[in-house]
């Protein structure tokens, strides 16, 4: 399940690297995992896909919430390595 989610979240960041954060970009993606729905939100509601795999992200320096607790509403800053820009989301 990890690495499914490891994958996603892989490739929603390498979507956006060069991104200008000024501007307003949506990209959707579904994916179907094999876990239950509860253990999958649990990733997602409480920053933990923050915490768990973008840290194993070569190309990610650093994340950190700006505001919020993971509810909606929440922003987070990623920033990539040198050569690359960092997303507001």
């Amino acid at each position: 399940m990890l690495k499914q989610f490891s994958l996603v979240f892989f490739v929603l960041f390498a979507c956006y690297v060069g991104v200008n954060s000024r501007e307003l970009k949506h990209i959707t993606k579904e994916l179907e995992v094999n876990a239950p729905a509860y253990e999958a939100w649990e990733l997602y509601r409480n920053l933990g896909l923050i915490n768990i795999i973008v840290p194993k992200l070569p190309n990610v320096q650093s994340t950190q919430v700006l505001k919020g607790d993971g509810g909606v509403g929440t922003v987070a800053k990623t920033t990539f390595v040198p050569g690359n820009s960092s997303y507001t989301e």
